[in-house]
């Protein structure tokens, strides 16, 4: 996993006082929780695209300081000086939390390269994957079965739209 500089748990830990706040019933903003959301959306971008700079961790910061600001303007001093600590060691590296990354059932490494383009179709109904093969060899494109669900074509990008038309037209004839 990339080194996001303590900002993953920074999140954990804002995340963690912001339900707090809300469980001993005092109001936090709606955007609070925003800017939680957009922060954790920009640190799962900065982790998984592995085309992404560090400034993209500039944004996550900018957010999460938002957040911390407001949060502790809610805190009375005991709970302050309680996440001040764990915030300390968050940024440290002293906390062992784990960030939440989303599980996706996609192929995550499947990736754009030069003039060769991959994409995810989803079947309504299943076809029988030799159909599916002798259309990629036609083309001259791979279909990769994923699962009954899901297959992946792959190849030159003017190749992949022809076999992706001629696929379509396989779907609706096996109505």
């Amino acid at each position: 996993m990339k080194d996001t500089r303590g900002l993953d748990k920074v999140w954990v830990v804002l995340s963690e006082l912001a339900a707090e706040l809300v469980k001993k019933d005092i109001k936090v903003p709606e955007i609070v929780f925003e800017k939680l959301r957009l922060s954790k959306a920009i640190l799962t971008y900065y982790i998984l695209d592995e085309h992404t700079t560090v400034k993209t961790l500039a944004k996550a910061e900018k957010e999460l300081n938002y957040a911390q600001s407001y949060l502790f303007s809610l805190c009375d001093e005991e709970l302050m000086n309680k996440y001040l600590k764990k915030l300390e060691k968050a940024i440290t590296g002293e906390l062992d939390v784990e960030f939440p990354l989303p599980k996706t059932k996609f192929d995550t490494d499947v990736k754009r390269r030069g003039n060769v383009e991959s994409i995810r179709i989803k079947l309504l109904k299943y076809i029988e994957e030799e159909r599916a093969i002798d259309l990629g060899e036609w083309h001259g494109v791979i279909f990769e079965y994923k699962d009954d669900e899901k297959v992946v074509i792959e190849g030159d990008i003017e190749r992949v739209k022809r076999a992706l038309k001629d696929f379509g037209i396989l779907l609706k004839k096996s109505d």
